[in-house]
């Protein structure tokens, strides 16, 4: 598996576990509503990160000629087709957070809707990109 893959292949792991974690916190009100949720958000931005840093660290040591190779026509190709994806997501999303604001979304649980978006759209992304690197071997 290519450098650039494991990548991938961790940020939509990461995002996945540690989002879908954060989700499920904040949707069944165990971590509070509203602005009581930023103490977990940061938790959770901190822990990606973290996890993040310490797996390029880990994979870029073991192989430093792959890490520092610049990418390549296929790896822009996966990641047009990638961000292509999340796009699509990112729309849909936003069109959803609108009309649970007609349905009664306000407030901090608004700008949760909004990130919440995000992170889904970088999942996307993320997933998309990994599995670009297995369809294309």
């Amino acid at each position: 598996m290519a450098f650039r893959e494991k990548i991938a292949w961790a940020a939509f792991l990461t995002t996945v576990l540690i989002w879908g974690g954060f989700l499920i916190l904040a949707l069944s009100g165990a971590g509070g509503h509203g602005m009581a949720l930023l103490g977990p958000f940061i938790a959770a931005t901190i822990a990606q990160a973290v996890m993040m840093v310490a797996a390029t660290a880990i994979w870029a040591i073991r192989s430093p000629g792959e890490a520092n190779a610049p990418a390549d026509e296929r790896d822009r190709a996966v990641g047009r087709r990638a961000t292509g994806v999340a796009y699509l997501v990112v729309v849909l999303g936003i069109v959803g957070v609108i009309v649970w604001l007609h349905l009664g979304l306000h407030g901090a649980g608004t700008v949760f809707a909004l990130i919440g978006v995000f992170i889904l759209g970088e999942a996307a992304r993320f997933g998309a990109t990994a599995i670009g690197y297995r369809l294309e071997n």
